[in-house]
């Protein structure tokens, strides 16, 4: 499986999604997925069950997920730390995680309540691995 295979997949709107539910349900301390553009577009999302308003959760989530990468690669520009690896940050009833999926797409996590930064990294890590990993179809 190829690269190109990956990103094929990450853009499909409808694998996306059912992609982003499967793993929602597979890795603890993640409660919601949603991947958007890096200018702020929603592709797809999986936020569970029990999420009020989910579009509106996605929309804002993908908004503050471009203002935060765009913040955070530049702080880490001008720390001279390299490329962004990602931003997370920690809450008092959780985390929230946007990381490149791509040069043109992110992913917003959002933790579930309760979790801390180390787990929600363990998380995110693995969330990861499933999404960018080639596709066994």
């Amino acid at each position: 499986m190829t690269a190109d295979r990956v990103q094929i997949r990450l853009q499909d709107p409808a694998a996306l999604g059912e992609l982003l539910g499967k793993v929602r349900a597979d890795v603890d301390g993640v409660d919601g997925l949603v991947v958007t553009s890096r200018d702020g577009i929603v592709l797809a999302a999986d936020l569970g069950p029990g999420t009020p308003h989910p579009d509106d959760t996605a929309a804002q989530a993908a908004a503050m997920a471009a203002a935060s990468a765009g913040i955070g690669y530049r702080f880490v520009q001008a720390s001279n730390l390299g490329r962004l690896q990602g931003v997370v940050l920690e809450g008092d009833r959780g985390c929230v995680g946007v990381q490149p999926l791509s040069g043109t797409l992110l992913l917003v996590l959002l933790g579930a309540p309760g979790t801390v930064m180390g787990r929600f990294t363990v998380a995110v890590k693995r969330v990861l691995a499933q999404l960018l990993a080639p596709a066994t179809d």
